[in-house]
């Protein structure tokens, strides 16, 4: 339901926002990439993190739950297979449709001013906005997905899961919404400080990710 209700959004959303853009009279380039960079960062950076979340705490602690994760455990699969496993497992399906809905976004977008302002065709996105919109789901959902992984011998329940992981939303939100500061410069620097900073705490919690998977205790805990 998820890639489903994306594709909805950046289709409704995408369209009915442009639309009234373009009725409210903003015609020219900077004022109407400036608020369709602050509003569509909603549907091509936020939402689709919800995914890549949701697919790891199913994967992971999901399984635990329904006690399918056993025979999985059992096999000569090594602990690092089996995470780098696990990750992939999440981050490819959720990737996929991160830049599948980026792109339909694009279309739709521009489709509306094509018939509306074809003067601004293709003013959005902006080259900051693209590249959040390619690099934030990735380094979102990485992360997203090394926090499953550490919850997975803690957590009992997906709900519970979920809910750790959807508090990925909130920071998600500082750079979608930089685009408010869209031309002052502020804005490429809080991008810029910001992708160091989830690189540095995906490095880190890599590591650690590595050394809490154990699949002994992992067996010993799904009981």
């Amino acid at each position: 339901m998820i890639p489903f209700l994306l594709v909805l959004m950046s289709v409704v959303f995408g369209g009915f926002i442009t639309f009234l853009v373009l009725s409210w009279g903003i015609t020219d380039a900077i004022n109407f990439n400036f608020v369709m960079a602050s509003g569509m960062s909603t549907v091509i950076i936020m939402l689709p993190i919800m995914l890549p979340v949701m697919i790891a705490a199913d994967s992971i602690v999901g399984e635990k739950e329904r006690h399918t994760i056993v025979p999985l455990l059992t096999t000569p699969l090594t602990d690092g297979e089996l995470l780098r496993g696990k990750i992939l497992t999440a981050l490819i399906p959720g990737l996929l449709v991160a830049y599948g809905n980026l792109i339909l976004a694009v279309v739709i977008v521009n489709g509306v001013v094509l018939m509306m302002a074809p003067q601004l065709l293709w003013v959005w996105p902006s080259l900051l906005s693209l590249i959040q919109a390619i690099v934030m789901p990735l380094l979102f959902s990485f992360l997203a997905v090394e926090i499953m992984v550490i919850l997975s011998g803690r957590a009992n329940t997906v709900y519970e899961a979920y809910q750790t992981g959807g508090v990925l939303i909130l920071p998600a939100m500082v750079f979608g919404f930089s685009a408010f500061l869209e031309g002052t410069g502020v804005d490429w620097w809080i991008f810029m400080i910001g992708t160091i900073i989830l690189l540095l705490l995906n490095l880190i919690l890599y590591r650690v990710a590595v050394r809490l998977f154990n699949r002994d205790e992992l067996i010993t805990r799904t009981g």
